[in-house]
């Protein structure tokens, strides 16, 4: 299962711009709403979660809100969101504290947002999608120097520079500050940021064995969670329990990518500040400044390990996504280059029922036009035309499948129609080059799980350097014997075998090597390729000298099994060359 994975862009977005596009008004309308709710929302917890007297709480979502909808937001309508900020701040905020310091909180906080927001665009690059370990370190920086140099200039650590806030002292309200509003950041602004650009439309395109993989990683984090955070005081004598929360996070992590991640440290999140609130749970029996202070660090801990776990493995995936995709362009490539070498022999096949049909076509003009009509000959001239036709056509057909580029397509496939396909291609090269082909195909072979026009350039590549081998060989010598049997009992080998001059003495793993060759016009590619294609279909390919003369390929696939899907042999590390498979 591969990680969830965002959308570039919502629909209608431009594509210089971020996710969220606000042209129209009514969703300008619908947008600003959702940002006055959910600032509500999220002021309300904040001031929810402040313990006893305590009036800085232990994390404030509003800012973090705000900063995900800067970030989600084209740079021109910031001013509509920072307004809708304030205007919910203002709701929230005015029945409890003096105007001046609801307004000088309006002014602090949009500073903070906006040059955190510019600070992410800037250096972390948009969109922020949280799946690179740059953009995790650089948000990680950006959201505790953004809140800590910001925090100097808010009216709890201002007040209590002049002793005007009797709870904290100077320092510790900077610090209380600092990592409310970063834990916010951390914890809230990429699960927002995610889902708005994921959308919950996007879990339709996933199975339901992910879904239910998903659920039941929740399930085992509300499982943990409920025992470590929820259960009475006496568990705070044992803190190896927070340990247990690890597991699932980071299967959340493997599985479900940044996306996931996000999502299950805000739950955690939710759950040990819900137990701590109903004084259970391993924080307890600290002193209350302590219990916010180990709160925030547990934060913390859990989510730089558990972010970057995923922003790695997204890293994976699309390093291995890349390299697909060059190899498929490689490969293409090097059917093209292949098309090049046998373009005379196909030119050669091709001319032959071009020419049959034109002297079919002229006999039958003749014969209409003379008296009496040959109806016998004429219906036999036609049935001449049309097979000419049909052989002509299936020359065609074969080469555009052959040089058809696109994604690799992997299904069942039987070994022998490619080899019959790839004799096919290559029959005018093995005519012209006098040589004799001895086929042999075992018996009940099992089909094999793989992409067929990759594997046909694979065989087809094998049979034409064949042919090439034995140029310098008498024409009556000149033989290739390829033979398709099982081997063992999950595998199906191709053993292709000329009469040339062989392989390099006692090195003939180099004939793989990228840019080897022996033609005097050769790229050096066709065997590399193959070898890495078939090594992605989890095969085999090497060669090996022959006694008396000449080389012989052999190319091993591992059998479909019942679902379809292809048994992985891994090749040993010996690279002889006698027998030795691709390191």
């Amino acid at each position: 299962m591969r990680a969830l994975q965002p959308a570039t862009r919502l629909p209608g977005t431009p594509n210089t711009s971020t996710p969220l596009s606000l042209k129209r008004p009514a969703q300008l309308g619908a947008h600003l709403l959702l940002v006055v709710v959910g600032y509500y929302v999220g002021a309300r917890l904040g001031l929810g979660l402040r313990f006893h007297n305590s009036q800085i709480g232990v994390v404030w979502p509003p800012n973090a809100l705000i900063l995900a909808a800067l970030i989600l937001t084209p740079r021109k309508r910031w001013w509509s969101v920072l307004l809708a900020g304030a205007l919910a701040h203002v709701v929230v905020m005015a029945p409890l504290f003096p105007a001046w310091r609801w307004l000088w909180q309006i002014a602090a906080n949009a500073a903070l947002t906006t040059v955190a927001a510019e600070t992410v665009r800037r250096v972390a690059g948009l969109p922020l999608r949280f799946d690179n370990r740059r953009q995790i370190l650089i948000f990680l920086g950006t959201a505790f120097v953004s809140t800590g140099l910001f925090a100097l200039t808010l009216p709890a650590f201002v007040r209590s520079l002049f002793g005007l806030e009797p709870t904290f002292s100077p320092r510790v309200s900077l610090v209380a500050v600092m990592l409310s509003n970063a834990i916010g950041i951390l914890l809230i602004t990429p699960i927002v940021v995610l889902w708005a650009q994921h959308g919950f439309r996007g879990l339709k395109e996933f199975a339901t064995r992910h879904v239910l993989e998903a659920a039941a990683i929740f399930m085992a984090l509300l499982a943990v969670g409920t025992l470590a955070f929820g259960s009475g005081p006496e568990v705070a004598r044992f803190p190896p329990l927070l340990l247990w929360i690890f597991p699932p996070l980071l299967w959340a992590a493997v599985r479900l990518g940044p996306l996931g991640a996000a999502t299950s440290l805000c739950f955690v999140a939710a759950l040990s500040a819900f137990g701590t609130a109903r004084h259970v749970g391993p924080f307890i029996m600290a002193t209350e400044a302590g219990q916010v202070l180990s709160l925030q660090l547990f934060w913390i801990v859990l989510w730089l390990p558990v972010m970057l776990l995923a922003a790695v493995i997204r890293e994976r995936e699309q390093a291995e996504d890349a390299l697909h995709d060059l190899r498929n362009q490689l490969a293409h490539a090097t059917r093209l280059a292949t098309a090049g070498e046998l373009s005379g022999a196909i030119a050669h096949e091709l001319r032959q029922p071009l020419m049959a049909i034109l002297a079919n076509a002229q006999a039958g003009i003749r014969l209409l036009g003379s008296k009496p009509t040959y109806y016998p000959e004429v219906h036999e001239i036609l049935e001449d035309i049309a097979r000419h036709d049909k052989q002509a056509a299936a020359v065609i057909s074969r080469m555009r499948s052959f040089l058809a580029e696109g994604e690799s397509r992997f299904e069942p496939v039987a070994v022998e129609t490619v080899v019959r396909d790839a004799l096919a291609l290559s029959r005018s090269t093995i005519e012209l080059s006098e040589v004799e082909v001895q086929t042999q195909v075992g018996p009940c072979l099992p089909r094999v799980r793989g992409d067929p026009v990759q594997l046909l350039q694979v065989v087809l590549n094998l049979i034409v350097n064949g042919c090439e081998s034995m140029l310098r060989v008498p024409a009556p010598e000149r033989r290739l014997r390829l033979t398709v049997d099982r081997l063992g009992e999950a595998q199906v080998e191709v053993a292709i075998a000329d009469c040339g001059v062989g392989l390099p003495d006692g090195n003939a793993e180099r004939v793989f090597e990228p840019f080897f060759t022996t033609k005097p016009k050769g790229l050096g590619l066709g065997l590399a390729i193959g070898r890495s294609i078939v090594t992605a279909h989890g095969g085999r390919l090497w060669a090996e000298n022959n006694l008396h003369r000449g080389a012989t390929f052999h190319l091993a696939l591992g059998a479909a099994n019942g679902n379809g899907n292809g048994h992985y042999y891994p090749a040993p590390s010996n690279g002889n060359g006698n027998g030795s498979h691709a390191q």
